[in-house]
C-alpha cells in the first residue's frame, strides 16, 4: 500500500509540475507575442517618419535648387 501511494503521490506531483510549467510557458508566448508587436509597431513608426522626413528634405533641396538657378 505505501507503493501505491508513493506512486500515486509522484503522478500527482509530475502534474501538476507539468501544469505549472505550461502556465509558464503560456505567459512567456504571450510576452513573446506582445513584444513582438510592440516592436513591429515601432518599425512601422520609424518607417513612417523616415519617409516623412524623406519627403520634408527632397523640398527642401527641389527648393535651394530652384532658388540656385534663378540666381545664375
Amino acid at each position: 500500500m505505501k507503493i501505491v501511494s508513493l506512486i500515486a503521490a509522484l503522478v500527482a506531483t509530475a502534474a501538476f509540475t507539468a501544469l505549472g510549467q505550461d502556465g509558464v510557458i503560456q505567459d512567456v508566448k504571450h510576452g513573446a507575442k506582445k513584444t513582438g508587436e510592440t516592436i513591429k509597431d515601432g518599425l512601422e513608426t520609424a518607417g513612417e517618419k523616415t519617409k516623412e522626413t524623406a519627403k520634408t528634405v527632397g523640398k527642401n533641396r527641389r527648393r535651394e535648387n530652384e532658388r540656385d538657378s534663378q540666381c545664375h
